[in-house]
Order: C-alpha cells, then structure tokens, then sequence
C-alpha cells in the first residue's frame, strides 16, 4: 500500500489522500454530478423544446454532439367539458395528441431542436345546428429552435440560458407558412448535486418568456355564427392568444445500479400562461367567469426511467387548475397522461476506470533486443585495465565493470548507433561509440591514456549526532572539477576517491541543521580523515503540507508556468514540501508522477513538470535517492480532453510514498538512485 499526496492536476484514485484541484470538486468522472463513465448523464428533450422536463426546459445543453430523440402522446376523455345542456346533454370530448423532438448539441453551450406536433379531437353532442365536424385534425405543426445555456459554480450547480424558436401551423390540411409563431424565453437552473458533499439529488428550474401566436388565423372564425361550435373548433386547433408563459420545475435526477448506469427522476411541475390579447370573437355568453380571467394553469406530476444506455421511459398526469375566460383562451384540460420514450446518442468515448493489475503479479518478460557490444579495456601499454566502469549514456543506466582481462560484454541494445564511456579508478575518462546489429555481437577496443592523470586520494568521512549516535547524510562537495551530492551509509560512514585538493561540502541529513566543512585531500593512499557533529534542527512549520501514517496531504495545488517550470505561486509550497521530507526521513523515498491532456506534446510536457517538482526539492536540501519523477502524458485519463473541464481533470500531479520507514510502501519496486558514488562502499574510518 502506498501513502500519496495529490496535487493541483488531480489525484490518482485508491487509497491516498487526495487535494482539491482548483477545477470541479471531483476529479473522478463517475463520482462527479451529472457524469457518467466520463460522459454528460443522458437526457431528453421537453415535450416541444430543449432538453428539459415534460414543461419546462433546463438551463443546460447536455453533452456536446449528443443527439436526442423524443416521442410522445397525450390523451384526455371528458363529459361535458364546452357544452353542457338541460335539453340535449353533455358533450363527450377527446383529444390524443404526438409530437417527435429532435435535438441536437454542437456546442458545449448550444443546442437546436425541431418537433413536428399533430393532435385529433373528437366532440360528440346532441346540439342542433351545430356547425363544426365530430372529429377535427391539426397535422404537422413544425416548432424550430435554438437554446444557448453556460452553467458555472463548482462545474455546473448554476445554469442561465435562453431560447428562441419559431412554429409553422397547419391548421386542418397544409403547413401555412404565413402563419407563423414566435416564442422567446429566459431559462435558470439550479442543480443542488454540486453543491452538497453527498451530490443530494434535487435540482430546481423555471422559464418565464413571452409567445406571439399566430393561430387565430388559421380559419376564418367569423363564418360561425353558433358560439359553442367556435369554442370547439378552437380547441380542437390548438388556437390561443400571444401570452406569457411560466413554468417551474423540481425534479430529484438520482443514479442507480454500478457505475450509475441507470437513472430515475421524479418531476414536478406547475405551468402558468396569462394571455397578453383579447380574441373577442370567442367570447361566449353565459360562461362561468374564472378566477383568473386571463390565465391557464396547470401541474404535471411525473416519472421519467433512464433504463439502459441513452434509452428513457416516462410518464406523467397533468392535472388542470384555472381555465382563462373564453376570449383568452381555450379551456384547460381536467387531466391529461402523458407517456413518452426517448433516446440520447452521445459519440463522445467512454471513459471508465478500471482497478490497477496487482503489482504483485509477475511481470512479463522484458523484450529480447537485437546485439550487444562485446569490448576490452587497455592501458596505453596495452595491458588489460581491470574494475573500469563502463557506461553506457542515453540508452542504460547501470554501469559494468571490466574484469581481470578488461573485458566487458553490454547489455542487449536496438540495432543502430549507441554511446560508450569508459570511467578508471583515478577519474581518467574516454568516450567511444559503437554501432550495435541485429542479431550479432559487436567487438571493440578502447585505449586509456592513463598517463598524467592528477593524483587522488581518499577521503573518510564519519557523521554523528550530539549524542553520538551515526546519522545517514547528504554530502554535497565541490572543487577540483567535482560538483555533486554523494549519500553516506546508513551507520554515517563516507569513503570517497577524489582528486587531490582542497574541497567545500555542506552535509544535510533529515531533521538536522546543514552543516558546512572544508578539508583536503592529500594524493596516495594517504586517508584525509573528517568527523562531524550534526546538530538537530529545530522543527519546520509546514502549514501546506501534513502527515499521517504511509500519507501525505497538500493543502495547495502545485502550478505550472507555461514553460512547464514550477510557478511562482507554488514556490512556498513546494518549499514546505521539501523542508517536511527534510525533517521527517521516515518518508524515505517518494515519486512524482505527472499525467497532462492530449494537446501538443503530452509526454515532454508531462516529463518536464515531473522533473520541474524534483528539481525545485533537491535545490533544497532534499537527498537525490529520496526523489524520483514520471511524466506518464496523456496515456491514463480520467475524463474526456474534449472540454475545458475534462481537459482540467487530466492535467494532474500524484507525489506518491514509495518507501516509508525503511520499509516498501508501495508494491513496485523503487528506481535505482541517480548519484553517483565516487568508490566502493566505504570502511570505517582509521583510529
């Protein structure tokens, strides 16, 4: 198990602690509100506008390039519902109605939709001289339009938006294109899931906007001279007034089943149109007045199922509450059941996340490459130099020493050109190339000039702390060409082969105070011998950077500059991180991995803010062997790159524990340290 601390561009799931990045509050896809395996929940549209409810449209566009198709029907059965007669009885009225939605998001922020409506009523009644047919027809009315939606806070708990749109009518036989609607509306949403730490399922919408209809002029209503005939005829046509039109919605989106393949949500509605004209025409003697002359009202309770993939199921009753006076308007329905099936296309990929295969497993066998270079080490004598080392830069870390012949054999490498470096005892160094084959060994010689080398010797070190006992250290030394950090052993004791000269070194050791010192080495095999005292350091105040256990936390997020440098901003963090790993050697070894988005050069840029982090630590004091860096690119995402959001999630840093308290944290084995020792392991120190 291993302890982590994750930074700005986004926690790695599992056990580690993770640090809120400054994008959405969950960085894993299936666990963020209104996701799904890395996609848009599905949705469908409203009845006859966007994606929405049954009457009120959501200010949201849903996932871009997602399509949506919708059909429905609606029906409703009444006595007595226009004319009702002491001599002749009740009228019996019906009406069924459908519509097929179309939409359709090319935009992160827009959607356009088109519905074609049709509806058929029937009124039967012993009226005489009645002057409109039993059943009447109105087929292929067109509505088109367009919706523009953002939603921001924590990723999307506010949506505003607007829509536009424009209906053909076709009256009782063809589409008119010169009577045309007009509709124009304000949209708000607000979603309660990205609010709440447990994403409570409630989200609160309304609509309020105004619609100029044209649909008293689908029929000359002048030639009915019978009221009630005119009133029938008008609703059977769907003809109102232009009117302002509110709707108020509440609905509770809840995901069920794994990965939240299945969705349920309850809806419920209140719908309110108040006519802004006077149709006189229809006025009817003798009618009831209502409540609210000018208003239609009316709540719709629902349920809508998405069952499987983008495939919804739905239904709802509309229950009538005013009818306007005739002459603004039609009366409203009793009741009416709504029933509907939907589907929404996303072709955005899916993005799931899989569990990690066990490290504990064994790994595949490493790839057979094509030849090896097979050499001899001589001096300018011509004999053989046993115990040079030989290197092999850019194409293998490790170094091979020669035997008591000089010979070496490499390790396998591709066919093609690779670099040699040749390192004796006394510093002397030669470059070579040699140019690898497939399938065959290639020889090689190479000549030291061991000739006017300059003398070295060997330098003992011992370390201690006040009370004595050994402490491991950082030596740091400089002069003489040399310019780097060697590591002591874990009993304090360094033996290094330096040339001869005097030296600077400042000694670090976790939880103790820099010491610097000065000495000299003496040439030969005369021991220049050097013992310290470290005193302890008194404790760093990290208020950015925690602890527990195997974990680590970072209350800030690490920043990038767009040379993938550490930004600024981020200095005082990445101080604190490396002063904390300074006084806690318990963390003895810790990994930065860095993931990016897909744009440019994934892997260079992931690589370069990896070794950015690692630069930054041992600039301050942090001991070479206890960090290592990864840039992993875009080769392991947690969203889609196709949003600004998605693209935030997949540009994130993971400093992971790799070994904790000499003990290995995680189940990987940790890399090779990169300094180099200037000799063999040291002995103790001479009396």
């Amino acid at each position: 198990m291993s302890g982590s601390i994750n930074t700005s561009e986004a926690p790695a799931p599992g056990p580690e602690a993770e640090v809120p990045a400054p994008t959405p509050p969950k960085s894993v896809s299936d666990k963020q509100p209104g996701m799904v395996q890395g996609r848009r929940e599905p949705a469908v549209n409203s009845l006859r506008g966007g994606l929405g409810l049954y009457h009120t449209t959501l200010a949201d566009v849903g996932g871009r390039h997602t399509v949506r198709v919708r059909l429905h029907t609606d029906f409703f059965r009444k006595e007595g519902f226009i004319y009702d007669s002491s001599e002749h009885g009740p009228d019996e009225q019906g009406r069924v109605r459908g519509t097929v939605n179309i939409g359709y998001s090319p935009f992160k922020w827009g959607e356009v939709f088109l519905a074609v409506h049709s509806q058929a009523s029937r009124n039967a009644r012993a009226q005489p001289g009645r002057q409109d047919q039993v059943n009447q027809f109105a087929l292929g009315d067109l509505d088109f339009g367009i919706k523009g939606a953002h939603r921001f806070v924590k990723g999307g708990a506010i949506g505003l938006g607007g829509q536009m749109g424009i209906g053909l009518l076709s009256g009782t036989s063809r589409l008119l294109t010169d009577k045309v609607n007009f509709n124009i509306d304000f949209l708000f949403t607000l979603d309660v899931r990205y609010l709440t730490q447990k994403q409570v399922p409630v989200r609160f919408s309304t609509n309020i906007g105004w619609l100029l209809d044209n649909s008293s002029k689908l029929i000359d209503f002048g030639k009915f001279t019978d009221p009630t005939s005119r009133e029938v005829s008008r609703f059977a046509l769907g003809v109102a007034p232009s009117r302002v039109r509110m709707r108020y919605g509440l609905d509770f989106p809840v995901r069920l089943g794994k990965e939240g393949k299945f969705g349920l949500d309850p809806i419920v509605e209140l719908a309110w149109d108040v006519a802004t004209a006077e149709m006189a025409v229809f006025k009817q003697e003798g009618a009831s007045p209502s409540p609210l002359p000018r208003s239609s009202l009316w709540g719709t309770v629902g349920l809508r199922a998405n069952v499987i993939a983008g495939l919804h199921l739905d239904a709802a009753v509309d229950i009538g509450m005013v009818s306007p006076n005739f002459e603004y308007g039609p009366p409203v329905a009793p009741w009416q059941v709504i029933l509907g099936l939907g589907w929404s296309i996303d072709p955005n990929p899916v993005v799931k996340e899989v569990p990690a295969a066990s490290t504990n497993e064994p790994l595949p066998p490493p790839a057979v490459v094509e030849g090896r270079v097979v050499g001899q080490v001589l001096d300018n004598t011509g004999a053989p130099v046993a115990g040079a080392k030989v290197r092999f830069p850019g194409a293998a870390s490790n170094a091979i020493l020669t035997d008591d012949g000089g010979n070496f054999t490499s390790y396998r490498f591709p066919e093609g050109q690779v670099a040699i470096q040749v390192e004796l005892a006394n510093k002397a160094t030669k470059d070579a190339t040699a140019d690898i084959k497939a399938g065959e060994d290639t020889q090689i010689t190479i000549t030291m000039d061991v000739a006017n080398t300059p003398p070295v010797g060997i330098l003992d070190g011992a370390f201690t702390d006040e009370a004595g006992a050994p402490v491991l250290v950082t030596l740091s030394v400089s002069g003489n060409g040399v310019d780097e950090p060697f590591t002591s052993t874990e009993g304090g004791l360094i033996r290094l082969e330096l040339p001869a000269g005097d030296y600077f070194a400042i000694a670090r050791a976790p939880g103790f105070e820099e010491k610097s010192l000065r000495f000299t080495v003496q040439p030969g095999e005369q021991f220049t011998a050097v013992k310290e005292q470290l005193r302890r350091a008194v404790p760093v105040d990290t208020p950015l950077v925690s602890g527990k256990g195997k974990k680590l936390r970072l209350k800030k997020a690490i920043k990038y500059t767009s040379a993938n440098g550490v930004d600024d901003k981020s200095a005082p963090l990445v101080e604190q991180l490396a002063a904390f790993l300074n006084a806690h050697p318990e963390y003895e070894e810790i990994e930065i991995g860095v993931h990016t988005d897909d744009r440019g050069n994934p892997k260079q840029r992931s690589s370069e803010r990896a070794d950015a982090v690692r630069s930054a630590l041992l600039a301050k004091g942090v001991s070479p062997d206890r960090v290592t860096a990864n840039g992993f690119g875009d080769n392991s995402p947690i969203a889609v790159n196709l949003t600004a959001a998605g693209r935030a999630k997949n540009n994130r840093t993971s400093i992971k524990v790799t070994r904790y308290k000499g003990g290995v944290a995680a189940s990987t084995p940790a890399p090779a340290p990169k300094a180099k020792k200037k000799a063999e392991e040291p002995a103790a120190p001479p009396p």
